[in-house]
């Protein structure tokens, strides 16, 4: 039983409101008429957040697109040639999602 004075957070309400207010839990990219699928990062799984702040910096730029949606996805954006360009753009607009700015990383811990 709770406690009459506790705060209680619902998170299934929480994540409605949440939804409501971005209006989509992903962002779609275009590439040669394919579409690739890319959850905003309100919506990574603590599991994946772990994932990407554990990557060296060395790692391939496009393991933290792999992470979050599948490496798949990713070989066929490869395969359609990916530019450096197309790939900051990606992670610019999850950043925004964030709310991460410029020279900043959503993977910086505090």
């Amino acid at each position: 039983m709770s406690k009459p004075n506790r705060k209680r957070l619902h998170l299934e309400t929480l994540r409605a409101q949440r939804l409501e207010a971005q209006g989509t839990k992903e962002i779609e990219v275009e590439l040669d008429d394919e579409k690739f699928v890319f959850p905003l990062s309100a919506w990574w799984p603590m599991t994946v957040v772990k994932k990407i702040r554990a990557l060296k910096d060395n790692a391939d730029a496009t393991q933290v697109l792999a992470l979050i949606s599948s490496q798949e996805q990713v070989d066929k954006l490869m395969e359609l040639g990916l530019t450096l360009g197309d790939f900051q753009d990606i992670m610019e607009a999850l950043n925004e999602d964030a709310g991460v700015g410029p020279g900043e990383s959503t993977s910086s811990s505090n």
